[in-house]
């Protein structure tokens, strides 16, 4: 292989084949094999548009009556579930259990969203109508009204024929035939997935089924009460791995780095939260590095315990995918509380407290590790979900709090317990944050509530970690971006002009035949080449933004305007259109002004502030998109049912795949320009994600590798001992 396969096909694998391969089983074990869904909608999203569909939309529109007839049509689509039933002894024919209607389509008729959805709004399709949460409830609220007409899904046998059919008052769409002369130990156990037809083809249209797989089974010999017992003891582990992947995936990350810390001596300081290394010298990346630290046994050991419980109370409700999601966040918003109490603070002291520069010292220096801010607002959100009294106290179970609704509003809980176990741990540990702590808990009723948390969409990692980032560089420090946008068009004019060539002596800024002297035509020649890099980079540079900004103009029109996979597109475009500037002004004061070295090495730091940001969120944006596509593919039906989709899923799967590429030439790009721009950096990150130095080793090998830009003895060889010869070879040697 040459020198670049090997590093593409390991980003390829790390970035895009292994989450979509992880989504897609996660999806489908939580859809069909934990809760056994079936999934039913059209067979085509352009069926939607169908003469019967399309009345229906009329009618909403003009004056907001719908026919029942057709009503029907549209809200046999969405999500079932199988009845649960007590077998009898010797009754296999239950195993042929009905499905009925968990969750329809036709409640979201009068609103259907456009486009292809991100993965929280897939994975919301089929986690929220079985959450209970009070923040998803209002979704269950609006099925209760629609499910009524208990659409179900049965097995039927009439004249030697075995076939499923999903029945909705007089009408039925029906599987192909099942075999006849079958073995009757044979257990049709679920629907078969596929297209189902009416019996009057020409005037309803199909139906796409997606159920669980195999169809069929046949019995097996019973096993032993013993053997049972012993198999579900050991299967209490994978299970809770099958169950709760997002909690599995918290502890393992948090456990895995207070090892590495702990192996490589890291001291806390150079990873913890304070308002100093955040909020002043603007290290915004201390909000997940201080998060997920923890430095001594007892710190880490209490954490993860709560971590385990609280998720595995919680990811049931949220599902794995939101969980997670939600958690990321969080570690966001609980940082930014955070800095913003402790700067409250230091504005009490400041105005009552003259002159206390000790305590603006301590206030500006303290850091905090560890996971407890996330762990609070879970606690709040898990306290608030509860049926019973919360006891917050060790040892005293007597002392509870209830939960207290406020008249009016039922989603408007509240429930003092976490507060409560907010002084108790401070009482018993003196050492813990306090701020932090309080931070937590402000954003859990913040989250439950509703008030002041962003959206699901806008939660998603590819678009909060990078916009967060991105708006920080522009009004924190503004200092970091540059003003002027168009420098970038400007500087490659003057440098294709020849304005970058100083002349200085015999230099006339281009190379003048008449000049005889070999080492005034090599410095001529060198400067060429130096203009003609910088050149081609900058035009490359432009391509990639003019591509990425393509592509989020057309990611606003396949997808919905506040749907993540658009927004986080955008965050890429802002981050390329100030990175090209940044790099062009270094180029600029490096080739046309001739700054001195402080000011070149400057630029090259505010250059690598945003191209580092570029590289998170670019990583984010394609691990994301495959995500996405793997949810395409489990959830196609309900899709169709519940959105307008521009294109089909080929279309749109293709487009994903050249939107990946252009964001991940980006990725290469910019990881070339942070290794020529020594702003790589080393130490315990870089040798955890090493990874980073697989698209530079791609750039190097395709297109930003550097042609020599000086030869030793450039120009025309002399012969020792003869005339000159006027044939000469590369790079001037004879």
């Amino acid at each position: 292989m040459s020198t670049y396969q090997t590093p593409l096909i390991k980003l390829i694998g790390l970035l895009i084949l292994l989450p979509w391969t992880v989504t897609y089983l996660h999806l489908y074990y939580y859809t069909f094999w934990q809760y056994e869904y079936c999934l039913v909608g059209p067979t085509s999203s352009s069926l939607l548009g169908h003469e019967y569909y399309g009345s229906i939309d009329n009618q909403i529109r003009s004056d907001n009556t719908q026919s029942d007839t057709l009503l029907s049509l549209a809200s046999i689509h969405g999500m079932y579930a199988p009845i649960p039933h007590k077998k009898k002894k010797g009754d296999a024919a239950l195993d042929r259990r009905p499905f009925r209607q968990k969750y329809s389509s036709g409640a979201n008729l009068t609103r259907r969203t456009r486009g292809w959805p991100s993965l929280t709004h897939a994975v919301m399709m089929i986690s929220a109508p079985s959450s209970t949460l009070s923040k998803y409830s209002y979704i269950a609220e609006e099925q209760s009204t629609v499910l009524k007409s208990q659409h179900e899904i049965t097995f039927v046998e009439s004249g030697g024929t075995k076939k499923w059919c999903l029945q909705s008052g007089g009408e039925q769409w029906c599987s192909n035939p099942m075999m006849a002369n079958a073995s009757k130990d044979i257990i049709y156990q679920y629907p078969t997935s596929g297209t189902w037809y009416h019996s009057s083809i020409e005037t309803r249209p199909p139906i796409s089924i997606s159920c669980p797989t195999p169809s069929t089974s046949t019995p097996t010999q019973k096993k032993s009460r013993h053997h049972q017992k012993q198999t579900g003891k050991q299967n209490q582990n994978l299970k809770f791995l099958l169950h709760h992947p997002s909690t599995t995936l918290l502890l393992l990350l948090n456990i895995t780095l207070a090892y590495q810390y702990w192996n490589h001596r890291i001291p806390p300081s150079t990873v913890s939260k304070s308002y100093n290394k955040i909020c002043i010298q603007h290290e915004w990346w201390r909000a997940f590095t201080g998060a997920t630290a923890h430095f001594e046994p007892l710190h880490i050991g209490f954490n993860m315990m709560s971590l385990h419980t609280l998720g595995k109370e919680l990811e049931g409700g949220f599902g794995s995918i939101v969980f997670l999601v939600y958690n990321v966040a969080l570690v966001v918003m609980c940082t930014a509380v955070m800095m913003g109490m402790v700067y409250g603070r230091l504005c009490w002291v400041r105005y009552f407290y003259r002159g206390s520069e000790d305590v603006e010292r301590r206030l500006i220096e303290t850091s905090s590790v560890g996971y407890s801010g996330v762990l609070f607002a879970l606690m709040v959100i898990t306290t608030l979900e509860r049926n019973q009294a919360t006891c917050p106290i060790p040892f005293f179970s007597d002392v509870c709090f209830a939960t207290h609704n406020v008249p009016g509003l039922p989603w408007l809980k509240f429930n003092i317990a976490p507060i409560v176990s907010l002084f108790v741990a401070q009482f018993i540990m003196p050492r813990v944050s306090f701020i932090g702590h309080l931070a937590g808990i402000a954003c859990g009723f913040g989250l439950h509530w509703g008030w002041g948390f962003p959206p699901l969409e806008v939660c998603s990692p590819n678009v909060l970690i990078g916009a967060v980032y991105l708006v920080g560089c522009l009004l924190i420090s503004r200092k970091v971006v540059p003003v002027e946008i168009a420098a970038a068009e400007n500087s490659v004019s003057q440098l294709e002009s020849g304005e970058a060539i100083e002349s200085d002596g015999d230099d006339t800024g281009c190379v003048d035949d008449s000049v005889t002297d070999p080492f005034m035509r090599g410095k001529q020649r060198k400067k060429e080449r130096e203009i003609e890099e910088v050149v081609r980079k900058q035009r490359t540079l432009l391509t990639i933004r003019n591509s990425i900004g393509a592509i989020a103009l057309a990611s606003i029109f396949l997808f919905d305007e506040l749907n993540s996979l658009a927004l986080s597109q955008i965050v890429l475009l802002a981050y390329f259109i100030f990175g090209t500037t940044s790099s062009t002004d270094v180029w600029t004061q490096t080739h046309i002004n001739k700054a001195n070295t402080e000011i070149i090495e400057s630029g090259k730091v505010r250059a690598g502030v945003i191209w580092r940001g570029y590289v998170v969120a670019a990583t984010l944006t394609i691990v994301l998109d495959a995500m996405s596509m793997a949810s395409w593919v489990i959830l196609h039906p309900l899709i169709s049912a519940e959105r307008y989709t521009i294109v089909g899923p080929i279309p749109a799967t293709l487009f994903m795949i050249v939107r990946i590429s252009v964001n991940g030439v980006g990725l290469i790009a910019c990881s070339k320009l942070l290794y020529d721009f020594g702003q790589v950096g080393s130490g315990i990150f870089v040798q955890l994600f090493g990874w980073i130095s697989w698209p530079k080793q791609i750039g190097d090998a395709i297109f930003l590798s550097q042609v020599p830009l000086w030869t030793a003895f450039q120009g025309r060889g002399v012969r020792l001992g003869s005339r000159p010869s006027n044939r000469t070879t590369l790079n001037g040697h004879t």
